[in-house]
């Protein structure tokens, strides 16, 4: 009973004084242990009116020891992932205070593998498909954090809060063009927080490397091509496709036009070129995705630049002489309806008269009437 008194009194005392200290202390305070590994903790109490502490644990529980400020726990292969080690001390007024051990026991994945979801073979571009991340046998799963990327690049983060089983995380995409050979994975990460390893323990699946095909697309190219007369053209066609697409042309066949093939391009070879050859060559591109067109108009003239050139300067000489043409008939044309003078050696009693093209008489040289 004294002695009962005596630790309400020093209670009130520490009440009073605004201090109260719990009398157990783990080190560490928090553990976190990979799955199979050992583990060891201390209890230890500044406390000396005690009868003895111990630990109370599914593995590892020690009995009540005496005289002891210090009981460790200790587990040389830790499998419980409920495990909750509970340190106590009994003290001399009957009290039993005890403080539980935060335990977290992770276990890294057996396998982690990438894989396409009810799908094999190439992709196509512009199509929808599911990549499947399997992660079997990992622990704790409110720890785990899988992580997709492709190549090296970061395509989406998801977290977890389940218990310990295997995981199938998915990830949607909808590849083109550029992704054809592009390399997937898919990464589980346990983040322990701070008690736990650095860096976060991770287990990489190998790199998914995918196939997409995609329709023909053509490359740069001129829709209208001129040649002159008599010379020679080439008329090129390429384009860029998975699966490689065949190339063909379309056109009025004609003796001077041959085909060839160099690489994946197709290519059109006029030699002397006419007017026949003049027109539309329509060039089709083609695989198993789909098919692309292109047309061009190959335009034919009779000469070169230097022809052109002649041409345009006969028109100017053309017009000059037209314009010379129509200034002399205008002036021509003003002389109509004057009068013509009588030569200065005619005598002056002469009159003028119009000069006449028209009337009834007859009419000398000189165009004046005569007599009757």
């Amino acid at each position: 009973m004294i002695s009962l008194m005596l630790g309400l009194l020093m209670l009130m005392l520490m009440l009073l004084h605004g201090v109260v200290t719990f009398p157990l202390e783990l080190n560490p305070p928090r553990v976190v242990v990979r799955y199979g590994d050992s583990v060891s903790v201390n209890c230890s109490t500044s406390a000396t009116d005690h009868d003895g502490m111990g630990w109370e644990a599914t593995f590892g529980g020690i009995s009540l020891e005496q005289d002891v400020n210090v009981v460790t726990w200790t587990v040389d292969n830790l499998t419980d992932w409920t495990i909750e080690p509970k340190c106590y001390i009994n003290l001399i007024d009957g009290e039993q205070p005890s403080i539980v051990l935060p335990v977290i026991l992770y276990k890294t994945p057996d396998r982690v593998s990438i894989s396409v979801l009810n799908h094999s073979g190439p992709m196509v571009e512009g199509t929808q498909y599911q990549l499947q991340c399997d992660i079997q046998n990992i622990a704790p799963l409110q720890n785990l954090v899988v992580k997709w990327y492709k190549g090296n690049e970061t395509l989406d983060i998801v977290t977890y809060s389940n218990r310990p089983e295997d995981v199938s995380a998915t990830l949607m995409i909808s590849p083109n063009r550029n992704d054809d050979g592009a390399q997937y994975r898919c990464r589980a990460e346990l983040d322990l927080g701070p008690e736990g390893p650095q860096p976060h323990p991770t287990v990489t699946s190998e790199p998914l490397s995918i196939t997409v095909h995609y329709a023909p697309k053509f490359l740069l190219g001129n829709d209208t091509v001129e040649v002159s007369a008599g010379s020679d053209v080439s008329l090129n066609c390429s384009a860029e496709g998975n699966p490689p697409p065949e190339m063909k042309w379309n056109y009025t066949a004609a003796r001077n036009v041959k085909l060839s093939t160099e690489g994946r391009q197709r290519t059109v070879r006029i030699t002397t070129a006419t007017s026949t050859n003049a027109g539309i060559y329509i060039c089709t591109a083609t695989n198993i995705v789909g098919t692309a067109t292109r047309t061009t108009t190959l335009l034919t003239m009779k000469g070169g630049s230097s022809s052109i050139i002649y041409r345009y300067l006969v028109i100017v000489v053309v017009f000059l002489v037209v314009l010379v043409v129509l200034i002399v008939f205008c002036r021509r044309k003003k002389r109509q309806g004057h009068y013509d003078f009588i030569p200065v050696n005619q005598p002056n009693n002469v009159p003028m008269m119009p000069m006449s093209t028209t009337g009834e008489g007859n009419h000398d040289p000189e165009g004046y009437p005569t007599k009757v």
